[in-house]
């Protein structure tokens, strides 16, 4: 079972009844599932604390519009079958102002997509310790990085803490290259795509727990699915073809 991933943002939200319908209904069927965020919830309703300041100041990276599409795509989904178990529970409120270029939806997508029942990221820029606990952490990791700008697709890398198999590789619409591939640690498994823009950027991940490293989500794979179809991905490429797609990135 994939990993649900909730923000603080996203619950604060929830507590003060500004989130849209949808994510609502995926927060809602979380806290039904799960007391321990229902607990944080109500603990956000008592104190009030909401984080306005951070929605203000613009600091938040823009979600990539082929990422909002299939995580759209994925949180109508969840919605169509969870709708009737939640709404008797939970009473959703809809906010005009949390539109495609919100603030606030751009911060809670960049820090948690993953309120969509799958545990989903956007990461860019970050740096870390091999050793950081964190499979997220690892995805962007500078062993990582560079076992993608090498490693043909089909190809097992060993790790100091696992396993990376390099799925695909792809040119987008807007001609960036971008690779699919698997990540196989102790603390879990990610499903990831990253793309190359001046270094490997990891655009997406969907995770599962270490109890759950052999299982691929279903979920999962609809979304970098949808994700790479959005973003207007062509057909893998292979042998000579991506080797010169990935020496003119290494350049």
């Amino acid at each position: 079972m994939s990993q649900l991933h909730l923000s603080d943002e996203i619950l604060m939200a929830f507590a003060d009844g500004e989130l849209d319908e949808p994510v609502a209904a995926a927060v809602a069927k979380a806290m039904v599932d799960s007391p321990g965020i229902a607990k944080r919830v109500v603990d956000f309703q008592q104190s009030r604390r909401l984080t306005r300041s951070a929605f203000a100041n613009g600091s938040a990276s823009p979600v990539p519009p082929e990422l909002y599409a299939a995580v759209s795509a994925q949180i109508r989904a969840f919605e169509a079958t969870n709708r009737q178990a939640a709404e008797p529970r939970f009473r959703e409120a809809r906010s005009p102002r949390f539109g495609r270029g919100s603030p606030y939806l751009n911060v809670a997508l960049a820090a948690s997509v993953a309120a969509i029942a799958v545990a989903t990221g956007y990461f860019a820029g970050r740096q870390s310790a091999w050793d950081n606990d964190s499979l997220i952490a690892q995805l962007d990791h500078p062993l990582i990085r560079s076992e993608l700008s090498r490693v043909a697709s089909g190809r097992d890398v060993e790790l100091p803490d696992g396993r990376m198999r390099v799925i695909s590789t792809y040119r987008l619409q807007d001609g960036s290259l971008c690779r699919e591939f698997r990540l196989q640690a102790s603390s879990g498994a990610a499903n990831a795509i990253a793309c190359h823009q001046g270094r490997w950027n990891v655009a997406l991940a969907v995770t599962s727990p270490a109890n759950d490293a052999g299982y691929i989500p279903s979920d999962g794979t609809d979304l970098t699915a949808t994700y790479l179809q959005n973003a207007g991905a062509g057909e893998p490429l292979v042998e000579d073809a991506e080797a010169k797609a990935l020496a003119e990135a290494a350049r």
